[in-house]
């Protein structure tokens, strides 16, 4: 694992635009509404909140700008987080089994952006959750460009992390993500964010869904 680096590449001064995240106000639970009022957000049907990855949650809708499409506020993880994402943002894959819950989404921007549940005990100090994601990367073969970057989503606080990994292909190449770890009273999640080495055109929208972001 490599120590802490103070690189000026512009990749990795783009953690501050894509990470610089505020605080906004909570809303209340993400109950879905009537049946023939709600329409799957990916085009594929009408949510049903029986198995739905997604439940639509109004508060943290938002208009279509300049620099973003239009943001609609979702419930996922059985309703554990919300947060504001693009219409245009599909569902590339899920998982709700207890101790192993996650969903992942393919931006047209060409980023994956995934949540996960951590299993980290949540009385646990920070250092021994950062030593434990730390040793999963190690594990897995990736490089840690810079660690532990103090965040905050809505209403959690998180420490952020910018990866690289080389991928086996003909050629290899080399994949960067940035990494969230956030945690509540109740979970610790792992927001990842897979793209290539610019991030300028995506930095807008992946710094909008992390300030949105409400964990419980």
């Amino acid at each position: 694992m490599s120590a802490r680096r103070r690189s000026r590449s512009p990749w990795v001064l783009s953690v501050a635009a894509l990470l610089g995240v505020g605080v906004i106000g909570c809303g209340g639970s993400p109950t879905a509404p009537a049946r023939d009022d709600v329409f799957y957000l990916h085009g594929g049907g009408v949510i049903d909140r029986s198995y739905s990855w997604e439940v639509y949650f109004s508060p943290l809708d938002s208009a279509k700008t300049d620099r973003l499409p239009r943001v609609v506020g979702v419930g996922v993880l059985n309703g554990d987080v919300r947060f504001g994402r693009p219409i245009d943002w599909y569902i590339r894959g899920a998982d709700y089994t207890p101790q192993g819950r996650f969903i992942s989404y393919q931006s047209p921007r060409q980023f994956l952006f995934s949540i996960y549940e951590r299993v980290d005990p949540t009385g646990d100090p920070w250092p021994e959750v950062l030593k434990r994601y730390e040793a999963d990367v190690a594990q897995q073969g990736a490089q840690i460009l810079t660690q532990r970057m103090p965040v905050a989503s809505a209403n959690a606080q998180g420490r952020a992390y910018l990866l690289r990994t080389r991928v086996p292909s003909r050629p290899d190449y080399l994949a960067y993500s940035h990494e969230v770890l956030l945690r509540s009273e109740h979970r610790v999640l792992l927001v990842q964010v897979v793209h290539g080495a610019e991030t300028e055109a995506i930095a807008d929208e992946v710094s909008a869904a992390l300030k949105s972001m409400l964990v419980y």
